[in-house]
């Protein structure tokens, strides 16, 4: 089966962020009952947000007025009105989630598609979907780097996407943003630190000097269907549609599980690892404010 999962309704960034792992170990390897699935694509966005990669150093990525202020919270009251500090399963640097920033996710079957094991080969083949989505837009993107889709304006090329992957449960899991608005820049530099490691063509520059966004014309809802054709020809099946009510409720309730046990922890978000017992770590978690 090739499902699509669609939800760009801002919600908790720690509980978006488990949906990518949620999804990959509910249709990986393991006990669920049902045809086998090839692949998903999910489109999502976040509230403000900071992601760290899942090695990525907090004090070497952040400025440090920001990190005096971390707390940790699941109200919506604080998620929606101020940035939460949030670390992801996949690798890769520190982004800005917010409006103006679109997030999708390919998830895919490693036994249906072994090939794609290679990290090299995989980012070629994921982010070729990418690039011919935008340019069926009139948008020209290339990539540079392992990992990055940029656009080059006068001459100059600027980073409109980046992107990470992990690998669960028997699925590959690619994840990516797209910069739509110019105005989420500024607050990149408000937040991130210019990075510890760089690729070759940033040549030092300054986040507003690198970073660039899509044009007004680009159009969600033709690029979303044009990646969801990509795919299906990709894994040689149309789409099956929607995932089933009962997978979907199945996969938020693991995602879920996986905020208390993880992704919502203080200890994994600023340091990458679990500390103390499970049971400990909820605590800590839910007396947060």
């Amino acid at each position: 089966m090739f499902l699509e999962l669609p939800d760009l309704k801002p919600r908790n960034p720690y509980f978006s962020l488990a949906l990518d792992e949620a999804v990959a170990l509910h249709f990986g390897k393991g006990p669920r009952q049902g045809p086998p699935v090839r692949a998903i694509v999910r489109f999502w966005t976040n509230p403000y947000s900071i992601i760290l990669g899942r090695t990525c150093n907090v004090e070497k990525n952040l400025v440090p007025e920001y990190i005096e202020r971390f707390q940790v919270s699941q109200k919506k009251e604080i998620w929606s009105a101020r940035p939460l500090l949030c670390r992801r399963a996949s690798g890769g640097g520190t982004v800005l989630h917010g409006p103006g920033n679109l997030n999708y996710t390919i998830t895919l079957s490693l036994e249906h598609f072994p090939d794609l094991f290679s990290l090299r080969k995989s980012y070629q083949v994921f982010l070729g979907c990418i690039i011919r989505g935008l340019k069926a837009q009139g948008v020209e993107a290339r990539q540079l780097g392992l990992s990055d889709l940029v656009i080059d304006s006068e001459g100059v090329a600027r980073k409109v996407s980046g992107n990470a992957q992990f690998r669960k449960a028997g699925m590959i899991s690619h994840h990516g943003t797209l910069l739509t608005r110019s105005d989420l820049i500024p607050f990149i530099s408000r937040y991130l630190a210019h990075p510890p490691e760089e690729p070759d063509y940033r040549k030092g520059r300054t986040h507003e000097s690198f970073l660039g966004s899509l044009p007004d014309h680009f159009d969600l809802s033709s690029f979303y269907n044009y990646l969801v054709s990509e795919i299906s020809e990709l894994v040689n099946r149309k789409s099956d549609g929607l995932v089933p009510q009962g997978d979907r409720k199945a996969i938020y309730a693991r995602a879920r599980a996986l905020v208390r046990e993880r992704y919502g922890c203080p200890e994994w978000i600023m340091q990458g690892k679990m500390q103390g017992t499970a049971q400990g770590i909820r605590r800590t978690a839910m007396k947060s404010p």
